[in-house]
This record gives C-alpha cells, structure tokens and sequence, in this order.
C-alpha cells in the first residue's frame, strides 16, 4: 500500500496537533513516549530548530522533534543520556518521534528520519530509547543509527543512539 504524506517543518500552528498526537502517544496510554513536553516547550523548538512533521488528508500524522541540548536542559531524563554520551557542539536531540497508530508500517518514520538527515546534515543527532522498546531500537537503526552508550534513569534502562552523516 502506497501511502501519500505531506512532509514539511512544523510552524507554531502545528502545535496543537502535535500536543493531541503526543497525549495520545504516552506510556499512561499504552504509547511509547517517556516525556510529555507543555506547549511553551514546543513554541521555543520551533522556533530554534526544525520539528518535521506529516499531514495526510489535512491531518497531522506524526511528526519528528530536533532541538539543541539546551533546550532539553530542564527535563532529567534527556539530561541523564547526556551524562551516558558526551555530546559535540552542534549535536542536536533528535526525538521524540511520534506517530499516529493507524499510521505505522507505511514508511512513514524513514520519511521523517530523512528531511530531519537533510535539514542538519553534517551534525550529530542524538537520541534515547527505551532498552525494552524493539521496534523503536530497530527503527532508529535502520536509519544510520548506532547504539553508543547506555543508562538508567528511575529504574528503567535506556540505550543512547547517535547518528553522523557517516553513519547515514
């Protein structure tokens, strides 16, 4: 089944769908993301780096998040996987990655992964995965991502994967 998205760079307006797909989208909800970021978190993102996002039919379907380690600086879990993984100047935190249930298995996550890599290319992105999570481990690698160190942040254990333009 061949699947049409619209790929592109999310604006402030994007956000509210990004919050509902997010909700959605949590491990109190049976998704897989750790953190639940507020909206005014998301407004500064936008603005310094770029959040790819999907649409089909008009609808925002998933989307990835780019943002600079400062960003991030507040929320313990990111700053735990930058304790495990010393980053580079110009290293950004790839992630969360999010998309909508019915949306999954259409190639839409290397659609994403791929405007993200051409948008920064040359720079690191990094990210954190959940050791349990399979599919998202076998996901990010299969899109240049390699395992690079590991960490336990409130009892649960995580794997810090990064990418570089040569590992694409």
């Amino acid at each position: 089944m061949n699947v049409e998205y619209d790929i592109g760079v999310a604006t402030i307006q994007d956000i509210p769908q990004m919050l509902t797909l997010q909700a959605e989208n949590q491990i109190s909800r049976g998704g897989a993301l750790s953190i639940e970021f507020p909206a005014v978190w998301f407004e500064t993102v936008v603005r310094e780096t770029p959040i790819v996002i999907a649409r089909r039919d008009g609808q925002l379907v998933g989307y990835l998040v780019s943002s600079t380690p400062e960003a991030t600086r507040n929320y313990p879990l990111i700053q735990a996987k930058l304790r495990a993984y010393r980053v580079r100047p110009g290293t950004y935190n790839s992630g969360p990655l999010c998309i909508d249930a019915k949306e999954r298995g259409h190639g839409l996550a290397a659609k994403l992964f791929d405007m993200q890599g051409a948008l920064l290319a040359g720079r690191e992105g990094v990210a954190f995965i959940r050791r349990d999570n399979a599919a998202s481990r076998a996901a990010h690698a299969k899109y240049g991502f390699l395992e690079v160190a590991e960490f336990s942040h409130q009892g649960v254990e995580y794997l810090v994967a990064a990418r570089t333009a040569a590992s694409k």
